[in-house]
């Protein structure tokens, strides 16, 4: 960031975090705070506060190097989980690898240039809906995007406090997991307020 923020150049960085995936991702010291302030309950619960905790402060160590280089009014920093969650307690019927809202559900923030802070969005977002954004932000043609690309731009929702539509080839949105995670592979689509 500080090199290219120097040179006045774009740049695109992607921070997979892969915190929550294993508990030996937590540093030892947040370990301890927890270990002390979870005293009997299960070592699981422990090491997810730790790791969670870690990444909060992964990510607020990013969004204070872009304040601190004079980068907020130009940089959009999106924060996203890949899949619900697996195990604990549930608020989202399902959870990581199904369909049903608790595995497909999932946080995605934005903050940047004309997004208001603490503004909701009820319009439902996708992962595909990044590409499009990003050659929107980046000044690309749309007729110069590859034929039938599924996903939309989000653009418009972020200028307008999350009110809006998200204009896609398909109307419906389509979520499958080919794989035995949990269960066996199955599908779901939803198109308006049917699933």
């Amino acid at each position: 960031m500080e090199k290219n923020s120097k040179a006045k150049r774009p740049f695109f960085i992607q921070m997979s975090w892969n915190a929550l995936h294993a508990s030996e991702n937590a540093l030892q010291v947040t370990l301890a705070k927890y270990e002390q302030k979870l005293k009997g309950e299960n070592s699981k619960r422990i090491t997810t506060a730790a790791i969670t905790e870690d990444l909060d402060t992964g990510v607020g160590r990013v969004l204070a190097a872009i304040d601190r280089l004079g980068l907020a009014d130009s940089t959009y920093v999106i924060y996203i989980a890949d899949n619900g969650a697996s195990g604990g307690k549930k608020v989202l019927n399902g959870g990581k690898g199904g369909v049903w809202e608790g595995g497909i559900r999932v946080p995605f923030i934005v903050r940047g240039p004309g997004v208001k802070p603490n503004s909701w969005c009820p319009t439902r977002v996708v992962g595909y809906d990044l590409f499009p954004t990003f050659c929107e932000w980046a000044n690309i043609n749309k007729a110069s995007l590859p034929k039938g690309l599924e996903g939309g731009s989000i653009t418009g929702l972020l200028k307008n406090e999350g009110r809006g539509e998200v204009k896609r080839a398909r109307e419906e949105l389509i979520f499958h997991f080919p794989h035995y995670q949990g269960d066996a592979p199955h599908s779901a689509i939803m198109l308006g307020d049917l699933k």
